[in-house]
């Protein structure tokens, strides 16, 4: 069996964002009665027809593409063939009103996901610091949150006081300039968490970055980096600090991150917190009239505005989803979402994740390509043979992959093409026929721990 690269030295102790003695945080907080905002349906819908007009966008990028390598002879490259498996697999995502492969969920574990690495500690306790540019991969130089900084928006700006890491560690992937080049450090000493995007481990000649997903001893510039208290309520008061995060939403890396300590208890184990999603286009007027509703709710502190959209109904940061009551698959076809997390034939992760949907929810908090959730990178993520066979139902495990991806990758399969009658779980379904049938609700907003006038 494979192993992780970096493996992860520590365990955490769950759960993250106790807040123990304080507000409530809102990754702990169980949805009660399931009960879903008056504007469920429509909002279900305005999503549905966001990731529909973004699978066909997709599929018509890939039949474009295809019919280009046609028209160079490249018909027996093995590109040629994966490209037109690809395209038959989203032409059968859009049947019987399906709305495209976008519509079905992924959880990332590899590429955009969140590798976590111990900060360095001296044999005296004291934890080294350094100064570190602030140079996103594609973009100008801007002031990172939360970390003392120096200089200016013409000349670039550095940040102070930056950790580093224990040993050698790499930013998520991909290995490109596409990537997100996340990193979480973690003082288990003081349960602070330190998160970075776009981190550079490798530079050119002209001192440009090479991107993410490359391995090096440390950071030498970043996108941007922010602190969050592990300890505490895992948000951010909004008229203090409204951009103190490296996430879009202004929200911690940790808060909401399926992680292996998730899973220790196995068959019977239960995620207690809400997990994350990303989707194409959240909610943004970038001029908002009083009768806009909000770009952003509690716990976001702000939103992803580079690719937004200007839909009172589209789905704002910080809005919750939880799977409903009966869940449906291609045609006719529909199940109950209690029956199905007590279905010993699905694999146990797959009836847990389930679970946690329908008790906990996910909470959106970034911009993606998709309707993706995310899980530790798997690049760090421990997790023994034995569980991995647990959580899988697999007798045997493919000895290229950590066991950590073996179930993640187990998972996948279900959300995308094996649950519910082989249709997977997509977002919605829409046709003739059956009209209009969501998989999610929309939950009501969490109040604020702010506007408690209990607090402190």
């Amino acid at each position: 069996m494979a192993t992780p690269d970096f493996p992860r030295s520590f365990q955490f102790e769950l759960p993250l964002f106790a807040n123990k003695g304080g507000p409530v945080s809102p990754w702990n907080e169980v949805v009660k009665n399931n009960k879903p905002v008056e504007e469920s349906d429509r909002q279900s819908r305005a999503t549905y027809d966001i990731l529909r007009k973004f699978s066909e966008d997709r599929l018509k990028k890939d039949q474009t593409k295809l019919q280009t390598m046609r028209n160079n002879g490249q018909q027996e490259t093995v590109d040629f063939k994966d490209l037109q498996d690809r395209i038959a697999q989203q032409e059968k995502a859009f049947e019987n009103g399906g709305g495209g492969g976008v519509q079905f969920p992924y959880v990332n574990y590899n590429d955009y996901s969140f590798p976590i690495y111990k900060v360095k500690r001296y044999a005296n306790g004291k934890v080294p610091t350094k100064a570190v540019p602030c140079l996103p991969y594609n973009i100008c130089s801007f002031p990172s949150p939360w970390f003392p900084r120096e200089g200016n928006k013409q000349k670039g700006f550095t940040i102070l006081e930056v950790p580093t890491a224990e040993c050698e560690f790499r930013p998520a992937g991909p290995a490109a300039l596409e990537s997100d080049g996340a990193v979480i450090l973690y003082d288990d000493k003081t349960k602070m968490e330190y998160d970075f995007w776009q981190v550079s481990t490798h530079q050119d000649v002209r001192g440009k970055s090479t991107g993410g997903g490359i391995a090096g001893d440390e950071i030498l510039a970043t996108g941007s980096a922010s602190q969050f208290d592990v300890a505490g309520v895992g948000a951010r008061t909004p008229e203090i600090d409204p951009s103190g995060s490296s996430r879009a939403s202004g929200l911690p890396y940790l808060g909401g991150l399926l992680i292996p300590e998730d899973l220790a208890d196995g068959i019977k184990s239960k995620i207690k917190h809400a997990l994350i999603f990303a989707l194409p286009q959240l909610r943004y007027f970038p001029k908002q009239l009083q009768e806009d509703p909000p770009n952003w709710v509690y716990p976001a502190t702000r939103t992803e505005c580079t690719n937004g959209i200007a839909n009172p109904n589209a789905l704002a940061a910080g809005q919750r989803i939880l799977l409903r009551d009966v869940l449906h698959g291609r045609g006719d076809f529909a199940d109950t979402t209690s029956d199905l997390i007590k279905d010993e034939s699905l694999p146990p992760i797959v009836r847990i994740f389930l679970d946690v949907l329908y008790n906990y929810g996910a909470y959106l908090v970034d911009g993606a390509g998709g309707f993706s959730f995310a899980a530790e990178d798997i690049h760090t993520a421990n997790m023994t043979e034995e569980q991995a066979k647990d959580l899988t139902g697999l007798s045997q495990l493919n000895e290229k992959v950590t066991p950590w991806q073996a179930v993640i990758e187990t998972l996948n399969h279900y959300l995308c093409c094996k649950l519910l009658d082989g249709a997977g779980l997509a977002f919605a379904y829409l046709d003739e026929t059956n009209g209009f049938r969501p998989n999610f609700n929309i939950a009501e907003d969490v109040p604020a721990f702010y506007a408690d006038p209990c607090r402190e």
